[in-house]
């Protein structure tokens, strides 16, 4: 089996990439070569059960499509993608990464003979607007950010492609992905991520949404768990629904940094520092606050037990760092 996984060299990518790799294997069936694509070289994973290629470039480019394409690809993993505040900056940038460069890679998996597995990491900025106490899958969709709006089309064009018989697509919504190891982005998963990382480092963080905002957040750890159980899922299972929200646990900054601090045990004033941001409030906001899918749950996905789950995933992989 020939893996090909996009973003690798993203905060997400580098975790399902070293879990690919380790396992060499996926659902029983050995992956031959796993492909590892990022705009600058994907860091590989140390350890390997299986070939692995490095392809570096922008998905825009043809040239990097033909590398990746340049024999049977049987499944991939799209986690590539602009992201909120890097699209609301720069628009057509946003544009061409996450919709123009999408159409392109379906067309290459259509021209080929066999139909690969392609699993797309879409987002909860999809919905937005008035919305609901409980977000599930079936609310209407009115994203207010243009990221979320490429999202959007990204699941419709999966499905569509998926109607043919051209991909078997299938994507996870994912809710605020933590707990990114530094050094700070700017996104607004990482300015989440911060309230466990730097306390956890002995450092203060600045946090720019209220304290008592209602966040659904899943960590990196569930996220690729659940990647990986979607891959594996049979088609019959999935039915017509190509895409479903990731359940998701909802916390508020107070609950992360309060957690944070309590594995640190560490006495005196919690170490942050509360500077309001009206525009990552207003994202924020616009967001869901309790997210989950009932489809999802039936089909074993679940979301994180605790804010102090949370603390402990990040703990974990700064363990195995060192």
């Amino acid at each position: 089996m020939r893996i090909v996984v996009l973003g690798a060299g993203g905060f997400l990518g580098r975790q399902l990439a070293t879990r690919l790799a380790a396992a060499g294997q996926i659902a029983g069936h050995p992956i031959s070569e796993l492909v590892l694509s990022d705009l600058s070289p994907a860091c590989s994973p140390a350890t390997s059960a299986c070939r692995l290629t490095v392809v570096s470039g922008d998905l825009r480019e043809p040239a990097v499509l033909d590398a990746l394409f340049d024999s049977q690809v049987d499944m991939v993993f799209h986690l590539a993608a602009t992201l909120t505040v890097a699209a609301e900056t720069d628009f057509r940038r946003g544009l061409e990464t996450n919709v123009l460069a999408l159409v392109s890679l379906l067309e290459r998996c259509r021209q080929q003979a066999e139909a690969p597995t392609l699993l797309f990491a879409s987002s909860i900025a999809t919905f937005g607007g008035a919305l609901p106490p409980v977000v599930g899958d079936d609310l209407f969709q009115a994203p207010t950010t243009s990221y979320g709006t490429h999202k959007a089309i990204a699941e419709l064009l999966l499905t569509d492609y998926s109607r043919h018989g051209y991909v078997d697509g299938r994507a996870l919504r994912l809710p605020i992905v933590v707990t990114h190891p530094g050094p700070p982005s700017g996104s607004i998963s990482d300015q989440v991520s911060a309230l466990i990382r730097e306390p956890l480092r002995g450092q203060r963080v600045t946090c720019r949404m209220a304290p008592d905002s209602r966040l659904a957040v899943a960590s990196v750890d569930k996220v690729v768990d659940s990647f990986l159980h979607l891959a594996v899922l049979p088609c019959q299972a999935l039915q017509a629904c190509r895409v479903m929200n990731l359940p998701g646990l909802t916390v508020t900054p107070i609950e992360i940094l309060q957690a944070a601090v309590r594995q640190r045990q560490a006495d005196g004033d919690e170490p942050v520092d509360w500077v309001p941001d009206a525009q990552v409030q207003q994202i924020i906001d616009s967001w869901p606050k309790v997210f989950t899918s009932e489809r999802a749950l039936a089909l074993g996905f679940t979301p994180d037990a605790s804010a102090d789950a949370l603390v402990q995933s990040f703990l974990s992989r700064e363990g195995l760092r060192r």
